[in-house]
C-alpha cells in the first residue's frame, strides 16, 4: 500500500482523496455454511483492506498539512440481516462503524464518510454466473439454464429493484457519483456519516 501511495505522490505531487470500494464476497455452501477460511479472507480484505490503506493516506495528507477526503463503500448489508451472506455482512457492518471511528480518529484535517449502496449487479465481479444461478433460486425466480449470464444478471437486478420504493436498480455510476458528492468540497462540513444509495430500501431504514 505505501509503495503505490509513494507512486501517487511521486506522480502526482501528493494524496487529497481516497475512495476504496474493494471487498470480497464468498459464497455459502448449499447448506449456508462458510468455511473459516472463508471468513478469514473475507474479514481480512474487507475489515483490514480498509484500515491499511486509510491509515497510510491519512499519514500523507497529516505530513502535506493540508485537508483530505476518505469515502468507504460500506453496504446496505451492513445494517440488514438475512441468510446466506453472513461474513459479507459481518465485515460491512464493521466497515460501517469504522467510518464513525476513523471519523474521530483523524479529525480535523481528514473527513472520513460513507456510501452505502444495496446490491450492485451490474459490473460487479462479486456476481459470476454461479452466484447469480444461487441467487436466483434463493428467491424462487424462474430461470433457463439457456440464458447468457447478463441476461441472468438483469433478471436479478430487476427483482432487487423491485424491492424497493423506487423500482430502481441501483448502478455503478449512482455510486460513484454518491462518492464524489462525498469527497467533494460539497460536504466540506460532514464527517462520520453514510449516504444510503439503495433506492429506497425501507429494510434498511436505520433504527
Amino acid at each position: 500500500m505505501r509503495k503505490a501511495l509513494d507512486g501517487v505522490v511521486m506522480r502526482y505531487g501528493g494524496v487529497d482523496i481516497l475512495v476504496l470500494v474493494a471487498a470480497v464476497f464468498m459464497a455459502a455452501d448449499t447448506t449456508g455454511r462458510n468455511t473459516d477460511e472463508q471468513w478469514r479472507k473475507t474479514l481480512d480484505t474487507n475489515i483490514m483492506g480498509t484500515v491499511i490503506p486509510v491509515d497510510e493516506v491519512t499519514q500523507i495528507i497529516t505530513a502535506q498539512g493540508t485537508q483530505g477526503s476518505v469515502v468507504l463503500i460500506s453496504s446496505a448489508n451492513a445494517v440488514v440481516a438475512k441468510k446466506g451472506s453472513l461474513p459479507y455482512d459481518v465485515s460491512k457492518a464493521a466497515v460501517a462503524h469504522l467510518i464513525r471511528e476513523l471519523a474521530v480518529t483523524y479529525a480535523p484535517h481528514v473527513r472520513v464518510n460513507g456510501v452505502a449502496p444495496a446490491s450492485v449487479v451490474e459490473g460487479s465481479l462479486m456476481f459470476p454466473r454461479d452466484r447469480v444461478i444461487s441467487s436466483l433460486a434463493k428467491y424462487s425466480l424462474p430461470y433457463d439454464e439457456s440464458e447468457t449470464t447478463e441476461e441472468l444478471r438483469s433478471r436479478l437486478a430487476q427483482f432487487y429493484a423491485s424491492r424497493t420504493l423506487l423500482k430502481q436498480p441501483v448502478t455503478p455510476a449512482a455510486i460513484a457519483e454518491a462518492a464524489y458528492i462525498m469527497a467533494s468540497p460539497r460536504t466540506r462540513l460532514t464527517t462520520g456519516q453514510t449516504l444510503a444509495v439503495d433506492a429506497g430500501l425501507p429494510e434498511a431504514f436505520l433504527r
